[in-house]
């Protein structure tokens, strides 16, 4: 999945903002990095600033089986979050992390789109509150950890291979995968006629 960024000439003094989309169930909220609210591929995505941090992406050439941490953090107690947090389905919700660049000077984004960094899977998420006694301040942060789809793939083991007599061993008199060799070009046409 290769993307080409657009050649940026005349800027001298360019920065990078990161773009969440947070899927959980229903509901998907757009977060970000960034100093201000931006509109990203017709998202507008609320800025959260140094509130929102991320850990360190793998660079690769090719997919890997990456996994980043995300922590948000400065979440106020009133309305008591922490109980919306907590009531909330967060395990399974679909995240895709994006970066876009803009220009320091103007403040404006280069282009409209964001260049995909990562796209997962929550696979777990911890709720910490500190408190400081001698200020009498309690701050809560969320912290959310996140596979790649890579990683859920390889984990997978239910399913069929594609072929037809696994297909009829599954659903019986279904020979919808009996052509499956022959249009990838590997066998010859074989017509199954019977059980």
């Amino acid at each position: 999945m290769a993307t080409s960024i657009p050649e940026v000439s005349g800027n001298v003094n360019i920065a990078s903002a990161l773009f969440v989309d947070l899927q959980l169930g229903d509901t998907t909220y757009y977060i970000s990095d960034a100093y201000t609210e931006m509109t990203l591929n017709g998202n507008q995505y609320t800025s959260m600033a140094s509130l929102l941090s991320m850990s360190d992406f793998v660079s690769d050439y090719k997919a890997t089986q990456g996994s980043i941490t995300f922590t948000i953090s400065g979440i106020p107690n009133t309305p008591n979050y922490t109980q919306i947090i907590q009531g909330t389905k967060i395990k399974g919700g679909d995240v895709n992390v994006r970066r876009a660049f803009f220009d320091k000077d103007t403040l404006d984004l280069i282009g409209t789109t964001g260049y995909l960094r990562f796209s997962g899977i929550i696979s777990n998420w911890a709720l910490e509150e500190n408190t400081d006694f001698m200020q009498g301040v309690a701050t809560n942060t969320l912290l959310i950890e996140c596979v790649s789809v890579y990683t859920v793939l390889t984990k997978r083991i239910a399913g069929q291979r594609t072929n037809g007599t696994d297909r009829r061993r599954f659903f019986s008199g279904d020979s919808s995968f009996d052509r499956v060799t022959y249009i990838a070009g590997t066998e010859p046409e074989i017509r199954y006629d019977g059980p």
